[in-house]
Formats: structure tokens, sequence, C-alpha cells
């Protein structure tokens, strides 16, 4: 039974305890909600937890129901056992020792009520179908995102910020894989047995009919719950990661370029560069952010291009003009023998 506590204490609780079930370090969940939380009551504390598909794998681990354990693996499986063959066949047994009239009138109204329930079963299975797809393509664009930031952290130096953002990055891809782990265990849940009514083929009665459609019913139910279970932690995991990935491609557009260059200068580095117009001649506006924010009293800004590249020139113009680097500012031409032609960079140096 669901524990219900509207105190703000309890609530307090149950968020710092939702905190800690996003991290794999000091991890607190449910087996019952298989990882999840929503209330304070049978809870598993964790030293370290890594999700992987439909199971969970728990390192020191210390619960109510199993006390302390070294290592422990959590499995949809053992929350939502499916049922075996023999008592499938039991369960049909069962139901062919119900009363039936001469006419098979009670089977006939068993079997609209099943055929009833077996097609809401279907049609939750259908919607839970639709999500699955909708999922499988907003993965594939969700992939880009991922190899976009793998790049800009890649450019990122050394240092306490950039180790915090690889592993928010780590926990995203983690999160991911879970749901491609999710999805093909998804597929995996057609395979379950349904009645091939080749009992009623050998004996055409309402009652063996009833009764195939019966076992029908107890597997779609079967098929629905686990389904559901899977799209449930497929939704989890998909907004955990990308909760994260935003998080980050917020980070790395707005990361702080000075701080960045003061790390360099502090360490001994060499000049920054931006590369305001390309090997092609396109010019970027993300180098000329960039510039402006590494901008600082005590550095100035040298442009280097060919001595025939005219764009060059005129960008050169407008950037000091824009950023107001009149008295920051030189210019070094270079022949195109030695430089592109069609290539602008800016670097910032400390003023002497």
């Amino acid at each position: 039974m669901e524990h219900i506590n509207n105190s703000i204490w309890y609530k307090l609780g149950l968020f710092f305890c939702w905190i800690l079930n996003l991290s794999p370090i000091l991890h607190i969940s449910r087996d019952e909600e298989f990882d999840s939380i929503t209330q304070l009551t049978e809870l598993r504390i964790s030293i370290f937890s890594l999700p992987f598909g439909d199971k969970h794998l728990y390192f020191i681990s210390l619960s109510k129901k199993n006390g302390f354990e070294l290592f422990s693996v959590l499995r949809v499986s053992d929350l939502q056992p499916s049922r075996s063959q023999e008592d499938l066949v039991k369960y049909k047994s069962n139901f062919l020792y119900l009363n039936d009239n001469a006419d098979g009138l009670k089977s006939q109204l068993r079997m609209d009520f099943l055929k009833h329930k077996n097609s809401d079963c279907q049609n939750s299975i259908n919607t839970l179908n639709n999500k699955v797809n909708s999922y499988i393509a907003i993965a594939l664009v969700y992939a880009g995102l991922g190899t976009f930031l793998f790049k800009s952290l890649l450019d990122l130096p050394v240092s306490t910020i950039s180790i915090v953002m690889w592993a928010i990055f780590a926990l995203s891809v983690i999160f991911l894989v879970n749901v491609l782990v999710l999805l093909r265990r998804y597929l995996q849940v057609k395979a379950v047995a349904k009645s091939k009514f080749s009992s009623f083929k050998e004996s055409p009665e309402w009652k063996t009919l009833a009764a195939s459609i019966y076992i029908d019913w107890l597997t779609s139910q079967e098929e629905q719950t686990a389904a559901a279970t899977l799209v449930k932690n497929i939704e989890k995991y998909f907004i955990r990661s990308v909760a994260f990935s935003a998080f980050l491609l917020i980070a790395t557009a707005l990361q702080p370029y000075n701080w960045l260059l003061t790390e360099q200068s502090s360490t001994g580095g060499s000049s920054t560069k931006f590369v305001l117009l390309d090997k092609e001649g396109n010019f970027s506006p993300q180098e000329l952010l960039s510039l402006s924010k590494a901008i600082c009293p005590d550095k100035k800004v040298t442009f280097i291009y060919s001595s025939s590249n005219a764009v060059g020139k005129t960008t050169t113009d407008f950037v000091i003009k824009a950023l107001d680097l009149t008295e920051k500012n030189s210019t070094i031409e270079l022949s195109d023998h030695f430089f592109n032609s069609k290539l602008l960079i800016a670097s910032i140096e400390d003023r002497k």
C-alpha cells in the first residue's frame, strides 16, 4: 500500500532521496518500483549502483528486505514473474471445469466478456507500441546532439569544471544506453506465447473456445504489464538523459571563456586564437562571440590575414569597431605564399 504523507519534511526527504536516486554513488531507491522512488518506505541504500536495461546492479547495499549485500542484481522479472506453461495449462483446466448450459450460453457470455478484456489489453499494447516508435525516432536525432556535446567537451582544458561536465556527460550516455537496451528488451516482449486454438479445432465447443480466449487474455495481460514497465523506464531514462544533455548544451554555449583563458595563461599557455573566417572564407558568429567574451583590459588582439584578403580587411575593421578595439589591436598581413588567402585569425595575447 502506498504511503501518503503531505508534511513539508516528508516532501523534502523525498526530494533529497530523489536527487540521490539520480546519482550512481550513494544511491537510494525502492526495489518495488524497480529503482524508482515515490515514497520513503522499503528503501535500498547503495554505495554504487549501475543501471543496465531491465536490470540494476547494486554494490554494497542495505535494504530492509534483503539486509546487507555486497553485490545484488534486481531484474524486472523478479518483480513481475511470467506464468509458466504449466500454470497456463492449469488455468485452462480450471476454466474448463466451470459449469455451462447445454447450448453453451454461459460460455458464450464468458467469451464475450473475455474478448472485451482482451481487446482492452491489445489497445493498451498498441498505444505503448506507438510510444516506443516515437522514442526510436527521437533517439536517432538525439544521437547527433550527443556527438556534438562530445566534440565540445574535447575542447575544454583539464580542470575541475571540465571533470564535472565529463561526469554529467557520462551519466547522460549511461541513461541513453539504458534507453536503447530497454527498447531492444521491449521488442523481445513480443515473443509472449499465445494460444493457437488447436484445442478448439479438435473439439469445436463454445467452452473450449472461451478457454482459449481466456489464456490469450492472461498472456496479453502479462505482455501489457511487462511492456508498460519497460516504457515507464524508457521514459524515465530518456528524460534524465535529455535533461543532462540540455544542461551540458547550455553550459558549453555559455562556458566562461575568460576563465578558460586565465587558466591557460596561469599554466604558461600560448596565445588564444579565434578563426573568424575559415579557409573557405565563411564567417563564424560563434568565434566572434567567443572573442568578445575573451577580451580583457590587459590583453590586445592581433588580426592575421593575407595581403590579398579584402574580405579579411573589411571584417577586421568591422570587428575593431564592434568590439571597441581601436587602442587594443594590431594587424599582420602575410603573403599568399605563407597564409591562406581567405583565412582571418584573431589572436589574443597578454599586453607587455
